[in-house]
């Protein structure tokens, strides 16, 4: 009798307490949406996202110090810039630093001071090379974009926007990396900046031939006047013609460019294959001082025919 009484009360106090639960629960749940829908009025002033470009060049105060005000900074930044990159030019600077030092360690452990220099050097320049890598993919999006955008920006002009509106337009519309480029001049304009001077700061994060024609044919315009629309329809076209063109050369040129790759990788790839198959007939390569000049010889042969192939597979239209 005393265990069904206390199964009972047990199975009361549980019905109360899930029934409690469940009350507070929905009256939580309601709280919450309407926390949910007021937060956007009632954010604190801590949320606000700051305006202000953070102008260092790195987040350690001693290699602040050493890189701001050089020019050399300037031209990193501008480097990092042209790519979309978001690293800060401390980063840049350390990382080429670090791989430098691990290029230049492992060469002269395994193979002696001359390789350990040219590693080293290899290592430096390697940030700078995915840099550029980078740099070239974001030109190739943007000359890809940069036809359709100004087609946007003759129909909002058509249909009653203004030059700075239909910009802004195309930087709300146009995803990365034309979009953020636009919308930068945008406010940069609306700010303060004389349009003359907002142009150019565009022309000089995306230096391309494409832009160079755009933004110029935006300054004669402001000066001698002329129908916009149809200066950008026919600049349009022509981006578009220089596109086609652009695939055809590529196309016809990707045989050269192929052979570098295939001459540079070559010779390296038979010589771990050797090292892994016959290290003892591959040894002398990298033991002994004629071997080692000639190995440095071949590393620099290698690169400047691969440079050459390189420079003959690119042709400038």
């Amino acid at each position: 009798m005393v265990l069904i009484l206390a199964g009972v009360f047990a199975a009361t106090v549980l019905l109360v307490v899930a029934t409690h639960h469940f009350v507070m629960r929905q009256r939580l749940a309601s709280n919450d949406l309407v926390r949910q829908r007021l937060s956007p009025l009632t954010a604190p002033p801590a949320s606000v996202v700051p305006i202000l470009k953070d102008l260092r060049a790195s987040q350690l105060e001693f290699l602040n110090r050493a890189l701001s005000g050089k020019s050399l900074t300037a031209a990193i930044n501008c480097e990092i810039e042209r790519a979309g990159s978001s690293q800060t030019v401390g980063t840049f600077v350390l990382t080429s630093a670090l791989l430098g030092f691990i290029g230049g360690f492992l060469g002269q452990r395994l193979a002696g001071p001359m390789i350990g220099l040219a590693l080293g050097v290899l290592g430096c320049t390697t940030p700078l090379f995915y840099l550029r890598w980078k740099q070239g993919r974001r030109v190739k999006a943007f000359e890809t974009q940069l036809p359709d955008a100004i087609d946007m920006l003759v129909n909002a002009m058509k249909a009653g926007y203004s030059l700075p509106a239909a910009i802004k337009f195309i930087g709300e519309e146009v995803p990365a990396p034309l979009g953020p480029i636009f919308a930068r001049f945008y406010d940069e304009q609306r700010l303060g900046v004389a349009v003359r001077v907002a142009l150019g700061n565009m022309r000089q994060r995306m230096d391309t031939l494409d832009m160079r024609m755009f933004i110029t044919s935006l300054l004669i315009q402001r000066e001698t006047g002329g129908n916009l629309a149809e200066i950008m329809t026919n600049l349009s076209s022509l981006m578009r013609e220089r596109v086609g063109i652009r695939g055809q050369i590529e196309t016809l040129t990707a045989e050269p460019k192929l052979s570098a790759i295939v001459l540079a990788v070559l010779p390296v790839s038979l010589f771990f294959i050797f090292n892994l198959l016959n290290r003892d007939y591959i040894a002398p390569l990298y033991t002994t001082p004629g071997g080692r000049l000639l190995l440095l010889y071949g590393i620099v042969s290698t690169v400047v025919g691969y440079l050459i192939l390189r420079r003959m597979g690119s042709i400038d239209i």
